[in-house]
């Protein structure tokens, strides 16, 4: 390092040193400085979008951190400047990268990380690292150790990791497994030539929320994202005439960063981030605060008591189903339609009802609350009367005098006071229809923008309709070319032909479902109509779900055949069934959720799917899923297997009210026709969050809230 610099170095810590906490995201979309990663990982359950525009590139990157020690990001990457399908600035690439962070609990040691960057794509940004970052009161300082990508500039060392093994002294050019891309190339991972990198961040004293950023640049831009061959513009514009790079960093809070940037010597550098955590709610909910009225009915203690009991309960937004006496013991069952916490919903329906029956004379030493769900009782909390109030008793000690049964799921209906429903009961809402292509070569992202109607009709407790129907507004579908390219079946390729040829009013499912108790923790599911937009038949699934166990298991069989594009009534010839086993696995300290299924897919192809995700109480979920079926990677195509992640985020989260809808988004590495499933509404083994003893005791903060 030149002297001059190290006195620059000197002087930035001096001038601008103020203390530094929060955590930016980089150009490539991970929490560090300007190119380089740090150590850093955002809060969990975070979600952040990254956009970075240079000279020579663009880069889009969505990145989630599901836990505090994991960061994992998938990137877009189009160069301006290189050379594909005889074209200038059309090449499309993009990767996985992961980071896995520690952070000691004695602040003098640093956080540490190991990073694996484009670890499962085409290779062109394949990277691993080492990293440590120190959160000094004035700066922070990361410096690391990178092979792959990292190597071959201006701080290259030999490889230290040869002094264990052999195996780490040469690094092939390309891995085996990138033929197809998609293959973790396991056989780079850490060897060849390495390099050092250093890196300093400081906030301004006089300027809120804005830092300063400088690193050390070991990147050789000749050889970082480079495929087929140079454009007429390369030379000039990744040519490199400095090794630092310096950038201010505008943090807006919680809520991202947008940075500029000055690499390379010669080119600016502009990242914008946006996104949030929902570890915490972003508005502070409203308090719970019974409404509770008193109603003259002029009839018996005991039907006054179930009036007054119904009209409150309705009142709160927890509608009664059935209720009865017992002894000095009360129970009652509710339908909660907007709180997914079941200690929340059953806890605040214990309170009106100790309210009500306190106005009515009554002393009960226990109210117990069922919650119902397509007539099902899939829950049953019991409180003592005394507990229910807003004290500052621990809570702990309310779970320790409570009761979670595990009783018949269709108990309930031998109750004495059951309200008359009037069947048919129909619900519907109108909002937003988007539709989105993403990851074509010729636009990134295609999108069409509509109005959409989603109805229900219940025919009874256990047996719906239920459709959505949507009004194509606009749309720039025609722009992409539809070229399926495959040796299978086109059963999920030929999307692009139901996003073009699709009337502007069309059906986007249809269907009739009956849901039902079998047995004591065994559930049945039958429907049948237009499950999907591609798809319409049967569909049935049978589950076992055990109180006192987190395994749950399903088996599902669907009989379908294939829609006409125009989105109304009529088939295609194709059609085919499909069968899985289903095995799920909740470990509830870490909130993982494992779900793996064998069977027979939509291209009549065999094998498997693994999803593993972190689902939260609060209904936030994020995971990865891959597919490996009897197809051969050169018959599947390009990803050479079926991969993907998804965002599911509680719509609470942004409201002063509570909610079960949620939002989110899902997306494929690449859609091919190997490995598909369908796309169907109520699966089981998704279904009855809250029906097991674990489920339920992870959502005690929810107690009376």
């Amino acid at each position: 390092m030149h002297q001059n610099t190290l006195k620059f170095f000197f002087l930035v810590i001096l001038f601008f040193s103020f203390n530094v906490s929060s955590k930016t995201y980089n150009s490539f979309g991970q929490v560090g400085l300007i190119n380089l990663p740090s150590a850093e990982i955002f809060n969990e359950q975070s979600v952040f979008l990254t956009f970075n525009k240079s000279e020579y590139a663009k880069i889009g990157t969505i990145t989630v951190s599901p836990f505090n020690w994991l960061e994992a990001s998938y990137f877009y990457y189009r160069p301006d400047d290189l050379f594909w399908g005889g074209k200038e600035g059309l090449f499309l690439d993009k990767g996985f990268n992961v980071k896995f962070s520690y952070k000691p609990t004695n602040k003098i040691f640093p956080t540490l990380a190991v990073g694996l960057d484009d670890f499962a794509g085409t290779g062109l940004f394949t990277k691993e690292y080492v990293a440590a970052t120190y959160n000094f009161n004035n700066l922070k300082i990361t410096s690391g150790i990178g092979w792959g990508k990292f190597a071959g500039g201006d701080y290259d060392i030999s490889n230290p990791l040869k002094y264990f093994s052999d195996i780490f002294e040469f690094r092939e050019s390309t891995s085996k497994n990138l033929d197809l891309g998609g293959t973790p190339a396991t056989d780079l991972w850490f060897k060849g030539d390495a390099a050092i990198f250093v890196g300093i961040e400081t906030k301004i004293k006089f300027v809120k929320n804005l830092s300063f950023k400088v690193e050390s640049d070991p990147f050789n831009y000749y050889e970082l994202g480079i495929v087929n061959e140079f454009g007429p513009r390369s030379l000039e514009l990744r040519k490199k005439d400095s090794k630092f790079n310096y950038g201010l960093s505008y943090k807006y809070k919680e809520f991202g960063n947008i940075d500029l940037s000055f690499i390379k010597g010669n080119t600016l550098n502009l990242s914008f981030s946006i996104g949030f955590s929902s570890k915490n709610t972003l508005r502070k909910k409203t308090p719970f605060s019974p409404k509770i009225e008193n109603i003259e009915h002029n009839l018996d203690q005991k039907n006054e008591f179930y009036l007054d009991l119904l009209e409150n309960l309705n009142k709160n937004n927890l509608f009664l189903q059935t209720a009865t006496i017992k002894n000095n013991h009360l129970s009652v069952t509710v339908d909660s339609p907007n709180i997914y916490n079941p200690i929340q919903a059953s806890s605040r329906a214990a309170m009106v009802s100790k309210i009500i029956a306190e106005e009515n004379d009554y002393a009960f030493k226990l109210i117990d609350v069922g919650q119902i769900k397509r007539g099902i009782e899939f829950n049953n909390i019991a409180y003592r009367p005394e507990d229910l109030v807003n004290t500052k008793q621990p809570i702990t000690l309310t779970k320790k005098r409570s009761y979670i049964n595990n009783i018949s799921k269709t108990e309930y209906k031998k109750d004495e006071f059951k309200p008359i429903l009037q069947f048919p009961i129909f619900f519907y809402n109108i909002g937003p229809d988007i539709r989105t292509h993403v990851g074509s070569p010729e636009r990134v992202f295609f999108n069409g923008f509509g109005i959409r109607l989603n109805a229900e009709l219940q025919l009874s407790r256990n047996t719906t309709i239920s459709g959505a129907i949507g009004q194509n507004i606009t749309d720039n579908f025609d722009e992409k070319a539809s070229t399926p390219n495959t040796l299978l079946d086109p059963v999920r390729t030929e999307v692009v032909e139901y996003l073009q040829k699709s009337d502007d009013l069309y059906i986007k499912n249809l269907q009739i479902d009956r849901i039902w108790s079998i047995y004591n923790n065994i559930y049945g599911r039958v429907g049948f109509g237009l499950l999907e937009e591609m798809y319409g038949g049967a569909t049935s699934e049978i589950l076992y779900k055990p109180f006192r166990s987190n395994f749950a298991m399903s088996v599902e069989y669907n009989k379908v055949k294939k829609r006409d594009y125009y989105g109304r009534f009529n088939f295609l010839d194709f059609k085919n069934s499909t069968t899985h086993l289903n095995v799920a696995y909740y470990h509830p300290n870490s909130n993982i959720l494992v779900k793996w299924s064998y069977g027979k897919y939509l291209a009549k192809d065999r094998g498997y799917t693994l999803d593993v995700s972190r689902r939260m109480p609060s209904g936030w979920k994020s995971g990865f899923y891959f597919t490996r079926t009897n197809i051969p990677p050169e018959i599947f195509g390009e990803g050479s297997f079926d991969k993907g992640f998804y965002i599911q985020i509680p719509l609470d989260t942004f409201s002063k009210t509570y909610s079960k809808d949620t939002t989110g988004f899902s997306l494929k590495t690449m859609t091919r026709d190997g490995g598909q499933k369908l796309s169907l509404q109520n699966k089981l083994i998704d279904s009855f969050y809250g029906s097991t003893l674990d489920e339920i005791n992870e959502n005690w903060n929810g107690f009376l809230k």
